[in-house]
């Protein structure tokens, strides 16, 4: 289960968690991908046939958007190297199946030039090049206003949360996203989203929620890094401590937007 969420990054990222205003809903299906190292380039060369379909399902409004990310740390013991993130407008949308069928017919209409012969090359190379390692299915429950726009080679920071106890998402909403709200509008981040996962659940499940900050690049996302809180009056300081006690911060890891579909 722990590896469930190795990134479990995100993240999400998501970032992908700010394709929509504040009052829409976005739901996504955050999908791990362990890659071996001598599969680098086939794995992306994939990935870049898939995001043709993607196109095609934008376009069919099965979907809202793609992203391709790479994570690090990415050791080959540290879990996944790469996370997909696909977005939905509804719960019914994400928890539709997608049957062999639809996907191929989906896939002639994106490449109608290529052979039966094509894409059955193309899905071997897909089963060789990479591992599913894990799936996760979520929903935005808050985020920034901001008018943050993801490109190729934005950055996410995503940490894993462990809600302790009910107390988890007033703690985020009304302690910490003022915070974040602030650094948005001094132009320290992007955004700031809050998600919850909706599979796997369970006693035993690795996380309840991801927070994903977003950075424009390398450079903010570090200066943010060694910036720290910053100055926190006393009464701020209480209420944070009071906040951190809500949740088990599990894991944290950076994400770099490789490729993105609208």
């Amino acid at each position: 289960m722990k590896k469930l969420l190795t990134l479990t990054l995100v993240i999400f990222m998501a970032a992908s968690i700010h394709a929509q205003d504040n009052s829409s809903e976005l739901y996504l299906i955050f999908e791990f991908m362990k890659v071996n190292d001598e599969q680098g380039s086939n794995y992306l060369e994939v990935e870049e046939f898939w995001s043709g379909i993607h196109k095609q399902r934008v376009a069919d409004k099965k979907i809202i958007g793609w992203d391709l990310w790479s994570l690090t740390p990415s050791g080959s013991e540290q879990g996944s190297q790469y996370l997909t993130v696909t977005l939905y407008s509804s719960l019914l949308d994400m928890m539709a199946p997608i049957s062999f069928d639809d996907l191929l017919a989906t896939a002639k209409k994106a490449y109608p030039n290529k052979s039966d012969e094509d894409f059955n090359s193309m899905m071997n190379k897909t089963t060789a090049s990479r591992d599913i390692a894990h799936q996760v299915y979520l929903k935005q429950i808050d985020t920034t206003k901001d008018d943050f726009e993801m490109k190729v080679g934005t950055m996410a920071s995503i940490e894993v949360m462990k809600q302790l106890n009910n107390n988890y998402v007033k703690a985020e909403s009304e302690i910490f996203k003022p915070w974040h709200q602030q650094m948005v509008n001094d132009g320290k981040k992007g955004s700031w989203g809050l998600v919850k996962v909706i599979l796997p659940t369970g006693t035993d499940a690795y996380a309840t929620h991801m927070t994903v900050n977003m950075y424009k690049d390398a450079v903010q996302l570090t200066t943010a890094m060694e910036g720290g809180p910053g100055d926190m009056d006393g009464l701020t300081q209480l209420a944070v401590k009071e906040g951190l006690e809500t949740r088990d911060l599990r894991e944290r890891k950076i994400a770099t937007l490789q490729m993105m579909v609208r």
